[in-house]
């Protein structure tokens, strides 16, 4: 059985502020998922910056999505120990996490952007990598 516990962040609850309140998060594709079920996966490199200062998040363009709520969040006897959970008002979400599929840990953050849409296209995932700005 896991058991989850996750609550509202200060500094002192997510990880992620430990190395700093800026990121700057990378993609190199984007998964499509239609409405048919159909999903593809498309080459198309871009950035996010997470800036828990300012409480927001900013793509490529400019544009900027305020944070609805962010936190970590434990799952027992995991080895990862703390993930990241942050929801946009925008009904976006970007799940953070601190070390990769090996379990080797490191400044950087891996996850995904879920994007939800209409019409067509359901949703759009974003593989993200993620590390402090300096």
């Amino acid at each position: 059985m896991l058991a989850l516990a996750a609550g509202p962040s200060n500094a002192a609850d997510n990880p992620m502020w430990r190395s700093g309140l800026v990121w700057r998060c990378t993609f190199s594709s984007v998964i499509r998922c239609e409405r048919s079920t159909d999903c593809t996966t498309n080459n198309q490199a871009g950035e996010v910056s997470i800036e828990y200062g300012d409480n927001r998040v900013v793509d490529q363009a400019g544009k900027q999505s305020p944070i609805k709520r962010h936190y970590g969040q434990t799952v027992a006897g995991s080895p990862i120990a703390n993930e990241v959970k942050i929801e946009l008002a925008t009904n976006e979400v970007i799940w953070l996490s601190p070390a990769d599929a090996a379990g080797t840990f490191s400044d950087n953050w891996i996850g995904a952007m879920l994007s939800p849409k209409a019409g067509v296209i359901l949703e759009e995932l974003r593989p993200l990598i993620c590390s402090p700005e300096t």
